[in-house]
């Protein structure tokens, strides 16, 4: 029984992403996706809340082809910048195909609705899977440990900025966004090189107390 349950839920969560981006998210109803998926319309809300509850799905499912994508360099023997530069440049090669998807969705990352929001406790899985890789590919001896969990916060923050540029980028292959990803690790590994020495221990401090009176650190 669950495993029918798990089959029908991934057929309306296909049978929504194709409606989605054949005629927008805004323009597809959750009756017609039941329709679409041979199903009643209660039937396709006893497994999915709303619209937005698929789209939470679809962020699970996106997160889940990242982790996959990211393994392989993680657990290699790459350098700091390449370990990084691998996870940040797969959040670009899983999502490639959906940027006209990801366009429309963008303002439901920020928006009121927790099921979407990307800070929002709902989506706190998936955040959380996010910034695993981070802390994976920042597990290194140059960088002190009471700098990592910031810098993964940090690199999760300039993953999510560059996923909305790449939505919106129109140069050839992305091209921009590529250069952009590649331009932001090379400063990144300057200021993680100067926050890892001692006499920037303090700033380390600080930045650690500023993020968690924002609740964004334990």
């Amino acid at each position: 029984m669950a495993r029918d349950a798990e089959s029908t839920r991934r057929r309306i969560l296909s049978v929504a992403l194709s409606l989605f981006r054949e005629r927008g998210y805004a323009k597809t109803t959750m009756r017609a996706i039941a329709k679409e998926a041979g199903l009643s319309l209660g039937a396709a809300y006893h497994h999915f809340e709303g619209k937005q509850d698929i789209v939470y799905a679809y962020y699970a499912q996106q997160q889940e082809a990242h982790d996959e994508a990211a393994a392989e360099a993680l657990d290699g023997g790459q350098s700091l910048r390449e370990r990084l530069g691998h996870v940040l440049h797969s959040a670009l090669d899983v999502r490639g195909v959906d940027r006209p998807l990801m366009r429309e969705l963008a303002p439901l990352v920020v928006g009121p609705d927790d099921v979407a929001n990307a800070f929002s406790d709902r989506t706190a899985s998936v955040r959380e899977r996010s910034l695993a890789l981070y802390r994976r590919a920042l597990d290194d001896p140059s960088v002190p440990e009471d700098l990592r969990e910031v810098a993964a916060l940090a690199f999760w923050a300039l993953q999510m900025g560059v996923l909305l540029y790449f939505a919106h980028d129109e140069s050839p292959r992305q091209a921009k966004t590529r250069a952009l990803v590649d331009g932001a690790l090379d400063l990144s590994a300057m200021v993680l090189g100067m926050l890892s020495t001692p006499p920037f221990s303090p700033v380390r401090a600080q930045l650690r107390k500023v993020l968690a009176d924002a609740d964004l650190l334990p």
